[in-house]
């Protein structure tokens, strides 16, 4: 009888998080701290600019730098949200945490993508050699499919994520 009200409350809350789940979790938590000092280094790149020639100057040089450095801050700033919210769904163990974690990953492939047009288009304008942009693409790409495999068909991320 203690059997079964034991595998019903499991079945009600969930497994505790354990095993390669915790992996999962220590990643999200690195990634959201390198997130933190990406932001404000990029912040403090922004604001060392000279902002008064940017608005009085017709140099498009300028004009795309800082335009980048936007672009930079607030795919950043939204990753971080969407890493919070992740996180949150982590420690709660909803269902749709695999959903939410895929859907975080294809977002910072999307903007790393994008980052890495935009550091080109501008490297070429300035004549700069564009070899040394430093990409997490692949670690990104190979982690997606790894995680979301385990996420949608390991046993243990099924009866953790109940909720």
């Amino acid at each position: 009888m203690q059997e079964i009200d034991q595998n019903v409350t499991i079945k009600m809350k969930g497994k505790p998080i354990g095993g390669w789940l915790w992996v999962i979790m220590v990643i999200l938590l690195g990634s959201a701290i390198q997130l933190i000092i990406s932001i404000l280094t990029t912040l403090n790149e922004f604001l060392a600019d000279d902002w008064q020639m940017f608005f009085q100057t017709n140099d498009n040089l300028l004009k795309i730098r800082i335009y980048i450095y936007a672009y930079l801050i607030i795919s950043m700033l939204i990753g971080l949200g969407i890493l919070v919210w992740s996180l949150i769904i982590f420690f709660q163990k909803k269902k749709k945490f695999p959903t939410v974690f895929i859907g975080l990953l294809g977002y910072f492939i999307l903007t790393e993508v994008l980052r890495i047009y935009f550091l080109d288009y501008y490297a070429n304008l300035t004549d700069q050699d564009a070899s040394n942009i430093e990409s997490s693409l692949a670690k990104t790409g190979i982690m997606a499919i790894i995680t979301g495999l385990y996420l949608n068909k390991g046993r243990r991320p099924i009866q953790t994520f109940v909720r």
